[in-house]
């Protein structure tokens, strides 16, 4: 197999299964691990891929947005977002107040929420489709924030969704991400929604941020410029490169199915 056709069977993987690590393309391709970094290394002078700890993942430009809807109709991940929903749902207490963002992780645990038996709670929302989802919620006040109505990321942002949020103390907040980097933190592709989340973590007693493994080693436009008390991902994470230890001191790292946080 020539390099340009051995290179382009690599792209064509990672760009199909958005990462992958050395050891297996070199299983899957049955070629030395050594050639599978110099190959590594040559597309990602290219510019098509991006060049991670011990892999390489899908190229992706810094300010690409993808929409909440697409979020929700990949089945691929759709298992880790459940399991972290579920870690989620178990710090969930009676007579919480909460404050939820429109993130596809945070409406898995939404969904938990509407057919759960938590009582007594005051969930304030900034997504309609959770609005939706909590609409037969019984013992529960439900909150939506005024401001403007993003439809393609499923949720209110803007000036008067920030006033709102400013203006409240929650118990606990839940918010997604889309990038986590050991040197630049945590980062989404869009002004609005950074700032929303990071007014929401300092409107909590409590914050968490819930991140499938694919959002670490990821870096996006807007830091989210906050500490989060728990971050939530998956038992997959635990596989990657990830330097867990360059998280704030203080946030502990909860992977999914485990009993117990571990410390960061």
């Amino acid at each position: 197999m020539f390099a340009e056709e051995r290179q382009q069977k690599i792209y064509d993987i990672i760009c199909k299964e958005k990462s992958m690590r050395v050891q297996q393309l070199s299983k899957l391709l049955n070629i030395s691990e050594v050639t599978v970094r110099r190959d590594l290394e040559e597309l990602h002078k290219q510019r098509k891929i991006v060049r991670t700890h011990g892999g390489a993942m899908a190229y992706y430009p810094v300010g690409k947005s993808i929409k909440v809807p697409e979020l929700m109709a990949e089945e691929r991940m759709l298992p880790a977002k459940k399991a972290i929903a579920a870690a989620a749902y178990s710090y969930i207490n009676d007579y919480d107040t909460i404050l939820l963002d429109g993130s596809s992780t945070v409406y898995e645990l939404t969904k938990l929420l509407a057919a759960g038996e938590k009582e007594n709670l005051i969930v304030i929302a900034t997504s309609p489709l959770a609005i939706v989802a909590l609409s037969g919620l019984k013992n529960c006040r439900v909150i939506m924030p005024g401001g403007v109505v993003n439809f393609s990321h499923n949720t209110v942002e803007g000036h008067i969704t920030s006033r709102f949020i400013k203006e409240v103390r929650v118990d606990k907040c839940f918010v997604g991400i889309n990038g986590i980097d050991e040197d630049f933190g945590y980062s989404t592709p869009r002004f609005e929604d950074a700032e929303t989340k990071v007014l929401a973590m300092a409107a909590s007693n409590q914050s968490f941020i819930l991140a499938d493994n694919t959002k670490f080693g990821r870096v996006y436009l807007a830091r989210v410029d906050a500490a989060c008390d728990y971050l939530i991902t998956d038992s997959a994470a635990r596989e990657s490169d990830f330097a867990f230890d360059s998280l704030d001191p203080k946030t502990t790292v909860v992977f999914a199915g485990d009993e117990e946080g571990k410390g960061a």
